[in-house]
């Protein structure tokens, strides 16, 4: 073939601008692995606002015609189970329950939010206190785990620890499951990708957007906000590049980091402002649509359902 007669075929190829801004066959394009739904900080009672919100919120998710496998909630299912009696409790999760039943189709993987833990005090002597009545009501295998899915590889923190004086709580991965997130880091192949989930944010700066953090002319960014021992985790997901992306609830706003080829994601809340209105600062009650590709990148699209 001629030089001339290798032009004219090669423009006939479907061509596609890539990152770097080069022109990439449309052959060598990324697939999409898996789509799934994040929805976090439901934080429901029985009340009637937060009980339709929520349904609507699941129907928005599953209406879709590019519809996800399966929902991924960040946490705080719940409005409230630290300072609440048994049966304040109770109620919360029937209506969570009734919900799901009604208006949901899909699997629901949970990780475990500050409010979805029992922490009142007269309650410290019950076996359900602390997180086990919320890992019944998730019905997960713990309070940290992981799974696969379409080539990527889930792991979910438990980023909620009690301070040192027995209250709750503190942001915080203990050693024990410090220990666990190593051994799971080592043994996953090093060309599958892995997005790490935990409530409270590993790395975002929304911990910046209240004024009862700067004290003194200084920042002060508290533990409940962001994790105590984020450093310890930025090191370790550098000596695993294919660490690509971490989501987190708690904060109810929306921001993205990219740092050390790790995606950051924090997404809003289905709650906004604590149901108290749609709008928390400058982020709208909503949930989002997340897409894994083979390359192991991630798109996030964040939705209001109302």
């Amino acid at each position: 073939m001629n030089r001339r007669n290798l032009l004219k075929s090669a423009a006939l190829l479907p061509f596609l601008p890539a990152s770097d801004g080069l022109i990439t066959p449309a052959s060598a394009v990324r697939k999409r692995s898996i789509r799934f739904a994040y929805l976090g900080d439901t934080h429901i009672t029985p009340d009637s606002k937060p009980m339709e919100s929520v349904a609507k919120c699941f129907h928005h998710a599953q209406n879709h015609a590019d519809k996800p496998a399966f929902i991924l909630h960040g946490g705080d299912v719940i409005m409230d189970a630290l300072a609440k009696d048994r049966d304040d409790v109770q109620k919360q999760w029937d209506a969570w329950n009734g919900i799901v039943k009604a208006n949901n189709s899909l699997p629901i993987e949970y990780c475990i939010g500050n409010h979805d833990i029992w922490g009142f005090e007269n309650a410290k002597s019950e076996p359900m206190y602390g997180k086990k009545w919320a890992v019944d009501q998730m019905k997960i295998s713990g309070r940290y785990r992981s799974f696969d899915k379409n080539g990527w590889h889930f792991i979910i923190l438990d980023s909620v620890q009690p301070k040192p004086d027995g209250k709750w709580y503190t942001g915080y991965i203990d050693p024990e499951q410090m220990d666990w997130l190593k051994a799971d880091l080592a043994k996953t192949g090093s060309k599958t990708p892995i997005l790490v989930m935990s409530h409270i944010p590993i790395f975002s700066p929304t911990g910046f957007f209240s004024e009862t953090n700067v004290k003194e002319g200084n920042w002060t960014i508290p533990a409940a906000l962001v994790l105590s021992n984020t450093p310890e985790l930025i090191k370790l997901f550098y000596q695993y590049p294919n660490v690509k992306a971490a989501l987190s609830g708690h904060m109810h706003l929306l921001d993205r980091v990219d740092y050390n080829g790790v995606t950051y994601l924090c997404n809003g809340a289905v709650s906004g402002n604590w149901w108290k209105s749609d709008v928390y600062q400058q982020t709208k009650a909503g949930y989002a649509l997340i897409d894994l590709y083979d390359d192991g990148s991630i798109e996030r699209t964040y939705l209001s359902y109302m």
